[in-house]
């Protein structure tokens, strides 16, 4: 995973970790936030995630939980200070005129890097969406995708997709779109700098993290959208 996408996949854990007092071995809160880490922490550093991983296994304890919920977010925290040493100061990925499949491989791993739940919104989205992008997605993810232009044209390629991958992906049409943008897991929030399938062919481009606060502002306006956009007939 490229790690400008791990720091602010760690960043935005960080930012929302669950309420560990109400922990319990069955609340999936709880469980998500924890495999999320475990999975991104494992990919950072494979031996650091130990200390992560051990005080897991202590969580139930109520008189140790305290002291175990202190390890797991110190060692979170430690990934992203190291993290941030060798990321530039400024995590936009520039991708200059011809440098398409470079763009296609660092797109493919912020939607890879997904275990719940993606929002696409791309006015001008077409059906390269599906074999260029998600299909790095797993199959557990649930996809939304919020086009304009092109929204009718992709309904062959999602039946036959869907068919074949089993994946829940929904499709709707607004016109008020001018972003490109992606939301993953509700955690984090990628701007794109042209729609995906111009996309580095003949201008410069760019993928860039936004900040938590300005990414919620964000999710917020493409779920009112979102939720009067006309589904795909």
């Amino acid at each position: 995973m490229d790690k400008i996408v791990l720091l602010a996949e760690l960043r935005a854990l960080a930012s929302a970790p669950p309420d560990f007092t109400t922990y319990a071995p069955t609340s999936r809160p709880h469980l998500e936030w924890l495999a999320k880490a475990d999975a991104l922490l494992s990919r950072w550093n494979a031996f650091e995630v130990i200390p992560f991983r051990n005080a897991i296994v202590y969580l139930p304890s109520r008189l140790i939980r305290d002291t175990q919920v202190g390890t797991l977010l110190a060692v979170l925290h430690r990934a992203i200070a190291d993290l941030e040493l060798d990321v530039p100061h400024s995590q936009e990925q520039v991708f200059g005129p011809g440098a398409v499949y470079d763009f296609l491989r660092a797109l493919r791993d912020v939607l890879g890097s997904a275990t719940d739940s993606l929002f696409i919104v791309d006015p001008y989205l077409d059906d390269q969406i599906f074999d260029a992008y998600l299909a790095v997605v797993s199959t557990a993810v649930g996809v939304r995708l919020l086009a304009r232009n092109y929204a009718q044209s992709l309904k062959p390629s999602l039946q036959a997709f869907v068919q074949q991958k089993r994946m829940a992906i929904e499709v709707r049409s607004a016109q008020a779109l001018h972003d490109r943008v992606v939301f993953v897991d509700d955690r984090s929030c990628w701007v794109i700098g042209q729609s995906l399938k111009d996309a580095a062919k003949a201008t410069p481009t760019y993928i860039a993290p936004l900040s938590l606060d300005a990414a919620q502002l964000k999710k917020d306006a493409y779920e009112a959208i979102w939720a009067s956009a006309a589904p795909l007939s």
